[in-house]
């Protein structure tokens, strides 16, 4: 199984709360905590960090999260172009680099905060979860209700 996973909201513990302006980035990046407990259960497997966070970020997030985890997603996808929000821009990832390096067909699990995105993963025949608000102690195997 690939794991897809989101970065804001998903992985980062404390995003900035929905409708609210956010700090700059650069300090959101400094105070980023990120959930272990999820770490913990994708680092066995192949791991894509895919986010609409602007690729001048990549380095310096994948940096914080290293430092703070001990741990690093196999392969990572930040966000070239802004336009058509986060599905548009996850779905501009898979299909230029995803799918042509790992097939469309794998076994992968999407772990997504975003319901537009998560809705354009299932079109796609991804199966894709929220993170909720409790730590899981497994990952999910099939569709989790109201996912």
């Amino acid at each position: 199984m690939i794991i897809l996973l989101d970065l804001n909201y998903t992985l980062v513990a404390n995003s900035p709360k929905r409708g609210i302006t956010p700090p700059p980035m650069a300090v959101r990046l400094r105070t980023e905590r990120y959930r272990q407990w999820l770490v913990e259960l994708v680092r066995p497997h192949p791991v894509i960090l895919i986010t609409a966070r602007p690729n001048r970020w990549r380095e310096p997030t994948l940096a914080r999260i290293f430092q703070e985890t001990a741990w690093q997603p196999q392969e990572a996808f930040f966000a070239e172009l802004g336009f058509g929000g986060p599905p548009g821009i996850k779905r501009r990832i898979l299909m230029a680099h995803v799918f042509p390096r790992h097939g469309r067909n794998a076994h992968y699990l999407a772990i997504e905060s975003n319901p537009r995105t998560r809705a354009m993963y299932a079109r796609l025949g991804i199966m894709a979860v929220p993170i909720g608000n409790r730590p899981w102690t497994r990952l999910p195997t099939r569709r989790v209700r109201g996912a």
